[in-house]
């Protein structure tokens, strides 16, 4: 019989013993089934333990049932894999496998390598994924970052309420202005809105496509004009059609300028702040805005959070004082993570949302890059001018929008995060095949600070093994929770020719999202200003802007804040998608970019091969309830909520876990598929719930439970696969004259 490898669907009877009924941990991928001449192996789902880089390291249990026979035998194998992470679609991409060991009760040593062996060359034929969230939630270790608690900073920005639609127009300083070619009007270049100047007139013109606002005092009332004069409109015919905002929806309210010159944060309500019980807490919260804003009821304090920080004062009016994510006051790691404002726990030191969100700046996005890829357009005004980075050897370029750095004679340019190395300020640039030297010796205090988060990991003659994590983008982990930005203020570079902005942690109104991590609102709901991805033409801007991201937003851009629509309520239509409520998910990854993406070598991000859907899940299914630990004990979760574990050829109950003081205590627990309040549904005290960012994930019954590696991965595995599910397109309805079918009242996966 040819010993050809070849996946197949699961046999109905096949290791007949399993429960099969569905169970938490299912997957659509998983298990995988391996013919043998001689035997059927199962594998199922990885156990991931560590990732750095392109490489994962983890284990899994199988099973191996011999040709003629019914009863399966249980192993587990340790193994070393190559892969891709993919932020945007939240999947990490198993490209191949090493098999470092087998552990198989009564199987010859020979035996165990062929089924090592065969795994390792059935695994890049499956073209399989294993969710992000699984691996961040099983890695057992976690880093605090790179930057240490007295390196970033949060001095208080200004901090203003508005009581009706207002948008915050931010400029780094008093208006900088330069001539626009062909044109008599002025632009202002040290903002990131399309910020306009008459000189004749001595008059100020804003746009958002849509709408027209101009002041004669740039810090005073602004007036909302049907058209402004012709030379102002003539601009706009100057940019290609991305440069135009979708129009203002009708009987929408206009909203109010308002301009700052210095750090500020906008907040904006409907009305007067209306506060309202946070249930199951001792807090307030105001519920109409959409900033995050409290009152706790014991100290009687105002508590906002602002680019991850938090702030507090004893009214509305300030004045504000910083306080660590760390020394909050302990209703704020009650939230419920279902509530209102359960997306704030990710900046609650402690909170399993916090953990979460700090594993994932620890995961990079990885590409396998060309070595022979063109290097960078990198240009100066004039002669390159290189500046100390404090506290080091090295210096960088100030009057570059590009991030060049010289270390040790040689010159680094950093551009979408890649590394190129070259013999001068001007090239020719080369593909890095090493992460410069002392790189993360680079303070918070630089404005390169963020490179030090780009890293080469592996080479082969033909490529070069690439990542980033968040921190490149921004995000930071501090004092137990995660920040955006530095909190440092980084002088812009301005002569007569061009501006460099750098990039702000203050005045874009940023929110994190476990979706798609951070996002810009800018008041008034983010969909006012989604210009900001498209307006950086060259009719109001120089022309050395690059066209993608850097200034303001950093080298990820201008990304909208992300939130997936709630589900619709039980026997209910889908709910039509509101007014700026619900924008597209942002691509975030830099190597899908189009001056990067013909670069990466295999599946390029956003490709059809990149984005396939997952198989069909067969209609017979094993359940994907099967793990090994560090040792190599096999343990099978039942669809009761227990735990069993591996015998001697038989299931039993798991014997239950015992510390020093005897056996491990646990709360009551929580039966699995125990309803909660649906995401949209009313909740005490509030209005329409957010989503929860993080699944509802069942306790064990305290009777049989596991030892906590184990239920450590069964809720990893669990959180992951639905959290994948989550990212996974909704299929497109299809016609039908029957009425739409109910289900019972549980959270459907998307």
């Amino acid at each position: 019989m040819s010993r050809q490898l070849r996946l197949v669907a699961m046999p109905v009877l096949l290791l007949a013993s399993l429960a099969k009924a569905a169970t938490p941990e299912d997957s659509d991928d998983w298990p995988k089934q391996i013919d043998l001449p001689d035997r059927t192996v199962v594998l199922y789902q990885p156990q991931p333990e560590s990732l750095k880089g392109p490489v994962l390291v983890g284990q899994a249990a199988f099973s191996s049932t011999m040709k003629g026979s019914t009863q399966p035998t249980f192993g587990a194998l340790w193994f070393t894999a190559t892969v891709a992470t993919d932020r945007d679609r939240q999947m990490v991409e198993i490209h191949s496998v090493k098999v470092n060991q087998v552990r198989l009760p009564d199987a010859k040593a020979d035996d165990q390598q062929r089924i090592g062996s065969a795994i390792e060359q059935a695994v890049p034929t499956w073209g399989i994924s294993i969710p992000l969230s699984v691996v961040t939630a099983a890695m057992a270790q976690m880093q605090e970052g790179h930057a240490k608690a007295e390196e970033l900073k949060a001095d208080a920005p200004k901090i203003a309420f508005a009581s009706e639609p207002t948008v915050l127009v931010v400029l780094d300083g008093p208006p900088v202005l330069r001539n626009i070619e062909d044109s008599s009007i002025q632009s202002v270049v040290n903002t990131p809105f399309p910020l306009f100047f008459d000189p004749g007139s001595k008059t100020y013109f804003l746009t958002n496509g849509a709408l027209w606002y101009q002041t004669r005092d740039l810090l005073g009332s602004w007036q909302l004009i049907q058209q402004p004069p012709p030379e102002v409109v003539a601009l706009l015919a100057k940019g290609g059609k991305n440069d135009q905002s979708a129009p203002v929806p009708e009987n929408a309210t206009p909203p109010v300028i308002r301009v700052a010159t210095e750090p500020t944060e906008l907040i904006v309500a409907d009305g007067q702040p209306n506060l309202a019980p946070l249930t199951g807490t001792q807090l307030l919260y105001v519920t109409n805005t959409e900033s995050d804003v409290f009152r706790d009821i014991q100290s009687q304090r105002v508590f906002v959070v602002i680019s991850g920080r938090w702030y507090s004062a004893p009214g509305f009016e300030g004045p504000w004082t910083y306080v660590p994510s760390n020394a909050l006051p302990p209703e704020f790691a009650a939230i419920p993570p279902w509530s209102p404002k359960g997306d704030v726990l990710a900046y609650v030191s402690g909170t399993e949302q916090a953990k979460e969100a700090i594993l994932d700046t620890q995961i990079p996005q990885t590409a396998a890059i060309r070595r022979d890829a063109p290097g960078p357009a990198v240009t100066y005004d004039g002669q390159p001018d290189f500046q100390p980075i404090q506290g080091t050897s090295m210096t960088y370029a100030v009057n570059t929008p590009s991030s060049v750095l010289r270390i040790e004679g040689r010159y680094y340019s950093c551009a979408d995060g890649v590394w190129y190395v070259g013999p001068t300020a001007q090239g020719p640039w080369m593909v890095a095949d090493a992460t410069p030297p002392d790189i993360q010796q680079i303070p918070p205090s630089s404005p390169v600070y963020n490179v030090k988060f780009v890293t080469v990991y592996q080479t082969t003659p033909e490529v070069v093994y690439v990542g980033y994590t968040p921190g490149y983008l921004g995000s930071y982990v501090w004092n137990g929770a995660v920040v955006y930005g530095t909190g440092w203020y980084y002088r812009p570079y301005l002569s007569r020719v061009i501006y460099v902005p750098r990039p702000l942690t203050w005045g874009l109104r940023v929110s994190y999202s476990p979706w798609t991590g951070w996002g810009y609102g800018l008041g008034w709901t983010s969909g006012f200003l989604w210009y900001g991805t498209y307006w950086g033409g060259a009719f109001y801007r120089p022309v050395w802007r690059p066209v993608w991201g850097g200034g303001w937003y950093g080298p990820g851009g201008y990304r909208p804040i992300y939130r997936p629509p709630p589900p619709p309520l039980p026997g209910r239509p889908v709910p039509p998608r509101p007014v700026y409520a619900y924008p597209p998910r942002p691509v975030g990854n830099l190597y899908a970019r189009p001056s990067v993406v013909h670069n990466v070598v295999g599946p390029r991000p956003g490709s059809a091969a990149a984005l396939r859907p997952p198989a069909p899940r067969p209609v017979n299914r094993l359940p994907n309830n099967v793990y090994t630990d560090r040792n190599g004990n096999i343990y099978r979760h039942d669809n009761k909520g227990g735990w069993q574990q591996r015998d001697r050829q038989t299931w039993r109950p798991a014997p239950v876990p015992t510390s020093p003081s005897g056996p491990v205590s646990r709360s009551s627990p929580v039966t699995p598929g125990t309803p909660r309040p649906l995401p949209g549904q009313p909740t005490p005290g509030g209005p329409v719930a957010r989503p929860a960012p993080t699944p509802t994930i069942p306790r064990q019954p305290a009777a049989h439970p596991a030892p906590a590696p184990i239920e450590r991965d069964y809720r990893a595995r669990v959180a992951g696969n639905q959290r994948a599910a989550e990212f996974r397109p909704a299929p497109a309805p299809k016609p039908s004259k029957r009425p739409a079918p109910q289900h019972d009242g549980k959270p459907q996966k998307r």
